[in-house]
């Protein structure tokens, strides 16, 4: 018997294959052109297929295709692709049956005639005939716009007006109609063109004589034009194309300035308030012309404020009144001005009206505020990385917001309500997506769309604020406020006499063993960034010696806050930190190999305390270019590191050049302390004393201020003086003993001293000879690889080879200048890595302290050998101690 193929099943699970089936048969009768148009989306020829602005998100250019004939369409912006049921299921929320049946039950076929076929096959035609029809009246415009130039008497009308400026006429693609746009229209041209009310019937064109003023759509092109007669006594004064008002003028206005528009009567009386520096204003067609397109901007642009300036006249005030009463109701803020000489804008302005008696009246203007909306009382939490807004029976969760976000906010929206949900993506700062998730979310959760609408612009409001407040603490520096314990522990550790002791000594329990000097100088120059002229360090050594741990272990003890850590930079990014970013930080650079940009941007920023970059700036209003100088101050503390034995010249004399011990002795300590990685006593130093040491560095450190510090022995100190970079380097050892007394401020008795020149009282604190100290310990073993560049891994590999020299001289009974070695001996004696080896050997070779024969190095004899002297050539660095005079000091 064979084996039952069907696992039981004696039917076959046909739905899904007959739903397929229907969904086939519907796509090959319903246009997806005409579908398209019916959700009020435009397409447009373009090649063999058609393009448009998609739906999806704010697209300013249109990047969605559709292809006609298979019935697919795709957005080159977002990504939305699909075909006539998955445009239905994403524009009404409709799950897959329900988009086939709303397909079956609206029927678009493309043999119906629709609109959006019409208008194509127009479009068709009339290129046939060798028209261009896809933005005819944008050409329309371009033509009247040449014809304002040659034409003195249309100049003359925007004389009179104070409105011809060539900027105002170029922005708004100011014209002229001078009756001779036929000349040149082919049949078809003509026939479009009466169709659109461009012209008459008996072929006149309808604004001759008048100065011509297009009218945009939310894409940019023209849909309309505003006429106004140059001629008294020859016609209407105020002309439009026939038919419902369509467009507006400056309607870029509401997106740049959200916080207040102001609503003029008329489109002159809008130029000449944007011709004298106010340009946050919208024209009406009058004083009832307050559109339904001019709300939908308002609100989709999200402006806070409208402000009313209507003619000053009885018509003008009862029309102001009356649209006031409406916009309160729509949820804005509304003020009601009017011109204070003559009877309106242009004529007060014309008439010496000025730019800032229209905003003092602005300012001025009493504030009408909407009533409280009791239906957007959300309850806002936040779940990890969810939002959750709750109101009377219904929910939004939103996932995917971002820290910060200016000019796309998109993120995936569920919907709840009465047990049933809707999910999608949404943009949250584009108004077409928001009234498509508003219009699917209602039809499927049977709710009013204006109220998902107005929903969705108070969680924009909302997260908005969030995002301010978080720019706002960034700014601030992420204050902390410190309790009482923090701050006992913190100032028990300044005031501590043994302070740089207990220094060394955290640092070890942080894991970092030896080098107390290193360790010393790392935590003096990170707490400098408080002061006007921070340290800085750069730290050479070779992989693997632990010159990211000591940094490591120094930043775990400066406050989150203050510290600035970048493993790798491009070339502007550090143009690019916030305002105040570079202001008193502790800068981490990591490895010091960088372009040659970011060489000298460090240069600059750390002798120059600032950045400063030429750049081109677009005006966001004008369009303008123009070069400035963009300057941002830096004052940090920076520490480098880097396993290159040379440094850029210039960038090593801006800072303190320290090596990393690489000797035996030190990796055997910190084999010892890697040892105890896994024991009991580390896991309880883990959980309990280091999180302690932590806080109190913490503490301290932000207890630390600024202070005027005062050297009074400083004409007192010798340097060497034989090598130019001595000079940098003078500085630095008096700007280390300043950082000392920086970090022992609290240990000292603040003085006072009044300043000759004002007459004001001056408060500072000294230095003191413990400052001189411990600023002269770190200074004698930093300096000698400061002014040598000589590092001490050097000097350790030229013994051990001295030594290798001498006992095989010895050995074979000659002379040491008469025996040499070869790398592997030196590795097998030593133990030290070839790199290692190599490396040094060459410095070695470079300085001529070794020769190289064939391939094997030897002492040589002519030469002194390289010393560990405390005080590198060019001089000592005196103690004033040494001479008997400290008592002086």
């Amino acid at each position: 018997m064979s084996a039952d193929r069907l696992g039981g099943r004696k039917t076959l699970a046909v739905e899904g294959f007959l739903e397929e089936l229907e969904k086939d048969q519907i796509k090959g009768r319903v246009d997806i052109v005409a579908l398209f148009d019916s959700f009020g989306v435009t397409l447009e020829p373009k090649g063999k297929g058609l393009v448009g602005r998609c739906p999806w998100h704010e697209d300013r250019e249109p990047s969605l295709s559709v292809d006609r004939e298979k019935g697919l369409y795709h957005c080159f912006g977002c990504g939305e692709s699909g075909d006539v049921v998955t445009l239905v299921q994403k524009v009404r929320g409709a799950s897959f049956r329900e988009a086939l049946e709303y397909l079956k039950g609206h029927p678009v076929e493309a043999s119906n005639g629709t609109a959006a076929s019409q208008r194509m096959n127009r479009a068709s035609a009339a290129r046939q005939a060798g028209g261009e029809l896809g933005f005819i009246l944008d050409e329309v415009a371009g033509r009247y716009a040449s014809e304002l130039l040659s034409h003195p008497e249309a100049r003359g009308y925007l004389a009179s007006r104070g409105l011809d400026r060539a900027e105002i006429i170029t922005e708004f693609k100011l014209g002229y109609c001078a009756g001779t746009l036929t000349d040149s229209l082919s049949s078809a041209q003509r026939q479009e063109l009466i169709r659109l009310g461009v012209l008459k019937a008996s072929g006149a064109e309808h604004l001759k004589g008048c100065i011509v003023f297009p009218l945009l759509d939310e894409s940019g092109h023209v849909v309309s034009f505003y006429g106004r007669r140059i001629s008294a006594n020859s016609g209407p004064a105020h002309l439009y194309l026939p038919g419902p008002h369509r467009g507006l003028l400056n309607r870029a206005a509401a997106k740049l300035w959200r916080e207040e528009i102001l609503l003029a009567e008329s489109v002159i009386d809008a130029l000449s308030l944007v011709a004298v520096g106010i340009p946050n204003v919208l024209p009406c067609y009058g004083v009832g012309g307050f559109t339904d397109e001019h709300a939908k901007l308002l609100h989709d642009q999200r402006v806070k404020t409208v402000a009313i300036g209507f003619d000053a006249d009885e018509a003008g005030g009862r029309g102001a009144d009356q649209l006031a009463q409406r916009l309160v109701g729509e949820g804005f803020r509304v003020k009601v001005v009017s011109p204070p000489l003559g009877k309106d804008w242009n004529e007060a302005l014309v008439g010496g009206l000025s730019k800032e008696k229209v905003q003092e009246l602005l300012a001025k203007a009493e504030v009408r505020e909407p009533k409280a909306d009791s239906s957007a009382a959300f309850q806002v939490s936040r779940q990890g990385p969810r939002y959750i807004f709750e109101s009377t029976g219904l929910r939004y969760r939103l996932l995917g917001v971002r820290t910060t976000f200016v000019s796309s906010l998109r993120v995936n929206v569920r919907a709840e309500c009465a047990g049933t949900s809707f999910l999608d993506n949404v943009d949250l700062y584009s108004a077409r997506s928001r009234s498509l998730f508003a219009a699917s979310a209602s039809a499927a959760l049977s709710l009013e769309a204006p109220r998902v609408e107005k929903d969705l612009l108070f969680i924009v409001d909302y997260l908005e604020a969030e995002r301010d407040r978080e720019l706002l603490q960034q700014a601030s520096g992420g204050h902390h406020e410190l309790t009482d314990d923090e701050r006992r522990a913190g100032m028990e550790l300044l005031e501590s006499p043994d302070l740089f002791d207990r220094i060394t000594a955290d640092l070890s329990a942080l894991g970092y063993v030896g080098e107390e000097l290193n360790k010393q100088l790392l935590y003096i120059a990170a707490s400098s960034r408080k002061m006007a002229d921070p340290i800085s360090v750069v730290i050479l050594s070779q992989s693997a010696s632990g010159k990211s741990l000591l940094v490591e272990s120094v930043r775990r003890l400066m406050p989150p806050e203050d510290v600035v850590a970048v493993s790798s930079l491009s070339d502007q990014a550090l143009n690019y930190i916030g305002e105040g970013g570079l202001l008193h930080k502790f800068l981490i650079l990591g490895e010091a190999v960088h372009s040659e940009i970011v060489e000298h941007q460090i240069r600059e920023m750390l002798s120059s305390k600032e950045l400063s970059r030429l750049v081109a700036i677009k005006d966001a209003k004008t369009g303008e270019l123009s070069s400035r100088t963009v300057r941002s101050p830096v004052v940090v503390s920076a520490v480098m590191s880097s396993t290159r034995t040379e440094m850029n010249p210039e960038n090593a004399s801006r800072a303190f050049l320290v090596n990393v011990d690489e000797s035996r002795e030190q990796t055997r300590r910190i084999h010892e302390a890697q040892r105890s990685k896994y024991s009991l006593e580390r896991h309880s130093r883990e959980r309990s004393l280091i999180p302690r040491i932590i806080e109190a560095h913490h503490a301290a450190q932000r207890l630390l201020s600024p202070r005027l510090i005062v050297n009074p022995f400083a004409s007192r100190l010798v340097f060497p003086d034989a090598l130019m970079r001595s000079r940098r380097d003078h500085e630095r050892f008096v700007d280390l003993i300043a950082a000392v007394a920086h970090l022992r401020q609290f240990q000292k008795s603040e003085k006072e001293s009044r300043d000759n020149e004002s007459g004001q009282t001056v408060r500072y604190i000294d230095c003191d000879l413990v400052d001189y100290r411990i600023a002269y310990r770190i200074l004698c073993a930093t300096l000698p690889a400061t002014l040598s560049s000589f590092p001490p891994s050097a000097l350790e590999l030229y013994e051990a080879v001295r030594e290798l020299l001498r006992g095989k001289a010895k050995r074979e009974g000659l002379k040491t200048i008469e025996v040499s070695l070869t790398q592997r001996e030196i590795r097998e004696a030593t133990g030290f890595a070839q790199r290692w080896i190599k490396r040094y050997l060459q410095l070695l070779a470079d300085w001529e302290y070794v020769v190289v024969s064939g391939a094997c190095p030897r002492q040589q004899e002519c030469l002194s050998a390289p010393t560990r002297r405390a005080h590198p050539p060019g001089g000592p660095l005196h103690d004033p101690l040494s001479r008997g005079d400290g008592a002086e000091l």
